[in-house]
């Protein structure tokens, strides 16, 4: 099991430094007292972050569920100063090691915590597998393309309270559409959003490409995009191999070393300091901890021209939030037209990095790296020419 509180990061700077941490400690003591109730155990507290242990999976579900119901009543007492926890399980064999666990059981797990959102519970398909399904009520999230992971899993949420509804995952490019569809539909947009051309795409896919430059900094010379079917989701693949294809965001992407993003008239590169994540992750600290005891960010964005080369900028990502735009913001850039007031974030959960769009004007988009997947409803820059797909 790993949890995450929402908002830590905001309550500390709301009450204080002491209301802060008397927040997180009582977060934690009760977290602690549901997982020993059901028989599990705390292995180690990372900053607002709880990972535990289970012999049981049934247990660790039931404990999931006590916590949540836990703190909404404790949360129907102290309205403006609510606690809320994300929970993510996993089942598989570690290696334990005096009082700690390693293993992929435990990086899973704490991909599949990322995914979930505030007072919500999901839970792995391994999981899922070996608990009744009786006892639970689970609903299927979708299949999602989890960091560092080759393989696909099905992800599931488990609906804790009839008074909450069941939070619905909006499609994103972690997620991969269950095989349902044998084809989709290519539009080719004009400047006004509308379709002037249309392309079916099946399992031999079709090929678009264009000659001319698009709009600064995503001049383009030949750029050839192939997209295709594959399990019943649509992929994009860069046929020309020219790292010049982006897919704009429609809901939180969890970044990758050397993504290149694009934002307004900007380019940036995600780079990411592993050794630094994985040192917070062994000595039980949080990333923004570590990165000012080492004096260097776990991550950064660096500036990129449009051929590609690095420029002498660096936006360094140490809190929790940090947001891009014109005003108001972590990192403002005034004098890009094509940028909205508030453009985009990225935040950190655990070990990973998400970035997500705050419903700008022009969007954020992603540079597709040989090839992607495409969620329903999302367009792609492919040259100076807009696509969408579509069911």
């Amino acid at each position: 099991m790993f949890t995450d509180i929402k908002g830590s990061t905001e309550y500390f700077e709301t009450f204080g430094d002491i209301a802060g941490l008397a927040m997180v400690h009582e977060c934690n003591d009760a977290l602690r007292r549901e997982i020993e109730t059901y028989q599990g155990r705390v292995i180690k507290t990372i900053g607002d972050a709880v990972m535990a242990v289970f012999e049981d999976g049934s247990q660790s579900v039931h404990a999931a569920i006590a916590i949540q119901r836990r703190l909404q009543n404790r949360n129907s007492r102290r309205k403006g100063e609510e606690i809320l926890v994300r929970v993510g399980l996993h089942h598989g064999t570690g290696i334990v090691k005096t009082d700690d666990v390693f293993g992929d059981v435990v990086n899973v797990a704490s991909r599949v915590q990322s995914v979930a959102e505030p007072e919500q519970i999901v839970v792995s398909d391994s999981l899922h597998s070996i608990v009744s399904p009786s006892e639970f009520d689970l609903i299927l999230l979708g299949r999602f393309r989890l960091k560092g992971k080759s393989e696909e899993r099905d992800l599931y949420q488990v609906r804790w309270s009839q008074s909450i509804a069941p939070i619905q995952t909006p499609a994103a490019h972690t997620t991969v559409a269950r095989p349902a569809f044998n084809s989709a539909t290519l539009e080719l947009l004009n400047a006004e959003g509308s379709p002037i051309n249309k392309y079916r795409i099946s399992d031999k896919g079709v090929t678009v490409g264009n000659s001319e430059s698009g709009p600064s900094p995503l001049k383009l010379s030949v750029v050839q995009a192939r997209f295709s079917m594959v399990d019943g989701q649509p992929v994009v693949s860069d046929v020309g191999n020219t790292g010049r294809i982006f897919i704009r965001l429609i809901a939180k992407y969890m970044l990758e070393d050397g993504e290149i993003v694009a934002m307004g008239k900007r380019m940036f590169k995600f780079v990411c300091r592993s050794e630094v994540i994985e040192a917070a992750t062994t000595l039980g600290r949080t990333i923004s901890s570590l990165s000012d005891l080492l004096r260097e960010p776990a991550a950064e964005f660096v500036g990129v021209s449009p051929d590609g080369s690095e420029r002498d900028e660096r936006y360094e990502l140490r809190d929790e939030e940090v947001t891009f735009g014109r005003v108001g913001v972590t990192y403002s850039f005034g004098d890009d037209p094509l940028m909205s007031r508030s453009h985009a974030r990225v935040y950190h959960r655990g070990e990973d990095f998400f970035l997500e769009d705050l419903s700008s004007r022009n969007g954020t988009w992603v540079m597709v790296r040989e090839k992607a997947p495409v969620p329903f409803g999302a367009y792609v820059l492919v040259g100076g020419q807009v696509f969408r797909v579509v069911r």
